[in-house]
This record gives C-alpha cells, structure tokens and sequence, in this order.
C-alpha cells in the first residue's frame, strides 16, 4: 500500500512538471499522454498508430520513449513480440514503468547515440527525437548499427521553410527544412517512402492550383497570401511544393 502511494506521488509530480513546462514555455520535453495540448497530444498518437500494424511479432526499439505510452501501445494494440524503450531521463522511464508497466516491454536509461544492444532490431521507431540532438549524425550512426540488415527504420521530424538552429521549440537544437532532411538522412540509410502529417503550404493566390482547392484555404494578413492544409498523414507524391511548407512534420520510413 505504502509502495502504490509512492508510486502515485511519483506520478502526480512528473504530470505537474510537465503541465508547468506547457504552461511557462508554451512546450513540454516529452511526451505524457493526457496532458498536452489537444494538436500535440493527437499528432503523437497518429504517429504511433501509423506503426502499429507493421510491428507484429517484431522486435521493436523505441528511442526516445518519454512516459512510455509509445511502448505501450507498440506492446499491446502493435503485438510487438518485444519493444525496448529508451530515454536519456531517468524520471520519464520510471514514469512509463509505474504507469505502463507489461510484460513485453523493457525500458532502459541511455544516450541515444551510444545506446547498444546483444541483438538487432527489426523495426526502430523514432518519433520527433532526431530535432534534440546536436550530434544527429552519431544518432543516425547508432540506429544503421542497431538494424537489421532487413529492418525499417521510422523518423519523424518537424519540417520548416528554412532549416534553423534557433527554433521556436525551446527543446529542439535544430529543425530541417523538408528537402535538407532529405538530403541528411540519404546518406544514411535508403528512403523508402515519405508521409506528411499536418503540413500548411504557403502560396499565393495565383499558386493555388484548382485540384487543391478541396483543402481548406485560410486568407490571413496579406489577401493574396493562401495556406493550403493538408490530412493527418498522406503520402508524399510531389503534390505539393514542399519548398514552400512553413510547419508539420514529415515521417520517413528507411531501410538499410
């Protein structure tokens, strides 16, 4: 009993930490379901579902983990035959353990880009990790090292108009635009396919062509200006400019 109180304490704390950072920095570091803000908390739970039916019976690892609610669902709505979850915060894996705990999951503290493991993994997911890192070369090393020769590896990743090193996000150490991206992770690991979640297009009135016209159009300061929306997750076909994308993210699913 005294244990569970503990636990609960433990949890209260780590939930009021992060509803503080939102509240002062507009922005938490991690993840922790039920307690972003509405976007945010819908755009994590996209990206895992998007995974969740070609992790069956696989060996799964999931970097950056945060609070665990990834690896849960990997484990149990995924079928998963094993997920490793890893974070560099020693608070936010023992959050995941108290308040995700299962069988098939094993949750680790370790740096990301020095993290090893006795075996490969079939599937890497990595979802909005690559942006905090300033060595994100030695991260894409240790992923290449971690796969297996016929494994998939899933990035996501905020795309913005010019790649930036002072970003918005206080948390984030650089963000790419969608083609300088591209261009990193080539040489790394083969594309595959590229999905785009939520990006905004920004163009001018004459830009606009009539097949986007079923997206939702906004006017905003100057009337000649449009930003076309895009889906929640649509695949990459050259159906938009993606030079001119001010926000969303892109999802790049690679190969060895």
């Amino acid at each position: 009993m005294e244990e569970n109180k503990e636990k609960e304490i433990f949890c209260l704390q780590y939930e009021l930490k992060t509803l503080s950072e939102i509240v002062f920095k507009d922005e938490a570091e991690r993840w922790v379901y039920g307690f972003m803000h509405k976007i945010t908390e819908e755009e994590h739970l996209d990206r895992y579902n998007f995974v969740l039916d070609k992790v069956k019976n696989k060996r799964v690892l999931d970097i950056a983990c945060g609070s665990g609610y990834g690896s849960f669902l990997l484990a149990t709505k995924g079928n998963a035959e094993k997920v490793v979850g890893v974070d560099l915060d020693e608070e936010a894996i023992k959050y995941g353990e108290y308040k995700y705990p299962h069988e098939k999951i094993k949750r680790i503290v370790a740096d990301a880009t020095k993290f090893h493991d006795s075996e490969l993994f079939d599937v890497i997911v990595s979802f909005e990790t690559i942006e905090h890192v300033p060595d994100y070369n030695l991260l894409l090393e240790n992923y290449s090292n971690l796969l297996k020769p016929d494994g998939v590896l899933f990035i996501s990743t905020p795309i913005t108009k010019e790649t930036t090193k002072t970003p918005h996000n206080p948390y984030h150490v650089i963000e790419w635009s969608f083609f300088d991206f591209q261009s990193l992770i080539n040489e790394w690991f083969m594309i595959k396919e590229v999905y785009l979640q939520n990006v905004v297009i920004q163009l001018k009135q004459w830009e606009v062509p009539s097949l986007l016209k079923k997206f939702k159009n906004r006017i905003f300061g100057d009337k000649n200006i449009y930003e076309i929306e895009g889906g929640k997750f649509e695949l990459f076909s050259e159906q938009y400019d993606m030079r001119k994308c001010i926000r969303g993210y892109q999802m790049v699913v690679l190969s060895k």
